[in-house]
């Protein structure tokens, strides 16, 4: 069979490039290759030019590659994608086949002459322990509740999975033709569409009267929790039952000498607590109106200021234990982010980490990170943070580990983070947005536990492919005072949180400044000073906003 019947034969309803790879060469079925997602080609892992190290499964399924040719910034780019218990299963069950294969000297590239099954307890279970972390970002399960759920996704997924006539616990790929393995596969494309579509067949079924209740207060924004969060319209006095309070919702904090509960940012969105700015009006609406036919305009509201540097209440892994200062944190299950309350676009800044306490295997990775990269992760898993792990001291951006600074550390070590982010004044460039906050004035306005909050949708994929290294940029980290050398360099620009991640039981202690176990030279601030700073970049976003909108409350009178 040629290489170009091959490759249409079985291609989920696709038909993908006949040539492979740079190389121009036949596809390596069962090695590890990569789909370009803009050229639709394979891709040796011999042959890639920039992610020279990049290491993995043969069959990986969740991701997004670009090759030189088809990536906006002409370096190579590959980005995991969230795997569930469904991409976890097919990804298991396809490197098992392949090394059954290789064992009988069986041809991957041709469609296999018959199933090959596995049995759940002696080799799925063990294959899925060895290789969570290439598996999923989800933490790691400590009890072994998901055992019981990955056999029921091997019996209910029954378009993607058989079982053994012989044994129930045996389960083989309905998919023989290995070489279409792959994330433009169609079954894999339609993983997760038929809940969807089951769930929109619930809702019309559900009783009318129900749905026009419902859509007579939910008018907010459909995420998790929405319920309880819902776009500012004084004209609606009903409100929506009470539900039980969720662990996983918000997080409460001292804000001003207030408790206040912040919605946890996720699933996609973003959430800033907002204060009335008396410098903005809007002649359309006054807060005295007895007129209730108009909602409460975002602009006239601005981004509260923070006065301290702490760990963010609600930019974090909800699993995360963290102390009453905002300051002491500790780590659960598998690997979990959480971000400081401040970023930072240009300039040199520092902050420590104490590692308190670990205990049995559990590991480490401190560095910094956009506000983009998934807090259900690790630092350095995407493309948008930078991380070194204590493990082995390795060092992690985009999903590769390198060796960095060997061992890496341990319990009672003083960990020092310092990024440098040049900025020339005299050419800054004509998009503020690359050195000044966002004022949030055009984002959606939510009223949430008696608070007002600007709710930012992201969108890490497009973003991601707008990312451009910085020149003169870098990243260094010091064990104990000493320096161990500049780990990344040229990083992509953007706005940068110290962050962590905490993998298992270990307790980590931040400390922002101005005091330091092992001070920085002197030309490096400390993140104890960039409230101050933050606060006059906020202020004029929030002034070129207003003017450029001409909405001073003084043109008004």
């Amino acid at each position: 069979m040629s290489r170009k019947e091959r490759s249409s034969r079985r291609g989920g309803g696709s038909v993908q490039e006949t040539s492979s790879c740079y190389c121009d060469g036949e596809r390596k079925v069962g090695s590890l290759e990569l789909l370009c997602s803009g050229c639709s080609k394979w891709f040796h892992g011999a042959c890639l030019k920039d992610l020279t190290e990049f290491n993995g499964l043969p069959f990986m399924i969740c991701y997004t590659f670009n090759c030189k040719n088809c990536s906006p910034t002409k370096s190579e780019s590959w980005t995991p994608k969230q795997a569930n218990f469904i991409h976890m299963c097919v990804t298991v069950l396809a490197n098992l086949t392949k090394d059954h294969c290789e064992k009988e000297k069986i041809s991957l590239l041709e469609p296999l002459p018959q199933y090959c099954y596995f049995n759940l307890e002696r080799q799925i279970i063990p294959f899925v322990k060895d290789n969570w972390s290439w598996l999923t970002s989800m933490p790691q399960r400590v009890k072994n509740t998901w055992h019981s759920t990955l056999q029921k996704t091997l019996v209910k997924e029954s378009e993607l999975f058989t079982v053994d006539p012989n044994d129930e616990n045996g389960f083989a790929l309905v998919e023989l033709d290995m070489s279409s393995i792959s994330p433009s596969h169609e079954a894999v494309k339609q993983i997760g569409r038929k809940v969807s579509a089951a769930n929109n067949l619930t809702t019309t079924l559900v009783d009318q009267s129900k749905i026009e209740k419902l859509a007579a207060v939910d008018d907010g924004p459909k995420t998790r929790g929405a319920t309880k969060r819902k776009v500012v319209e004084p004209s609606t006095s009903s409100t929506v039952p009470k539900k039980a309070k969720m662990t996983a919702d918000y997080a409460s904090a001292r804000i001003a000498g207030n408790t206040v509960d912040i919605p946890f940012n996720k699933d996609g969105y973003r959430y800033y607590i907002v204060e009335e700015d008396k410098n903005v009006y809007d002649k359309n609406y006054a807060e005295d109106e007895t007129s209730t036919s108009r909602s409460i305009p975002a602009h006239i509201y601005r981004i509260s200021d923070i006065d301290h540097v702490a760990l963010s209440p609600n930019d974090r892994a909800y699993q995360l234990r963290m102390s009453d200062d905002q300051l002491v944190i500790t780590g659960h299950e598998g690997y979990c982010v959480a971000r400081a309350s401040h970023s930072v676009a240009t300039g040199k800044w520092y902050f420590e980490v104490e590692f308190k306490k670990a205990i049995g295997d559990c590991a480490v990775r401190i560095g910094w990170s956009q506000q983009y990269a998934a807090v259900q992760a690790c630092v350095g898993y995407s493309k948008f943070s930078y991380g070194w792990r204590s493990q082995k001291g390795t060092k992690f951006h985009n999903g590769f580990g390198k060796t960095y600074c060997q061992p890496g550390f341990r319990e009672g070590d003083v960990l020092g983070c310092l990024i440098s982010l040049p900025f020339d004044p005299l050419n800054p460039g004509p998009d503020s947005s690359k050195y000044l906050p966002n004022s949030g004035k055009e984002m959606v306005l939510i009223k949430y536990k008696n608070n007002y909050f600007f709710e930012e949708h992201e969108d890490p994929v497009s973003v991601g492919k707008t990312l451009e290294p910085l020149k003169g940029s870098y990243i260094e980290f010091f064990r104990n005072g000493v320096s161990c050398g500049q780990a990344f360099t040229d990083i992509y620009g953007g706005f940068y949180f110290p962050a962590i991640s905490i993998f298992r039981q270990a307790t980590l202690k931040m400390n922002f400044g101005p005091s330091f176990t092992y001070p920085p030279s002197k030309d490096v601030k400390a993140m104890s000073e960039r409230p101050e700073e933050l606060a006059v970049e906020q202020t004029l976003s929030d002034m070129m906003y207003t003017v450029d909108k001409n909405l001073y409350r003084q043109n008004s009178e």
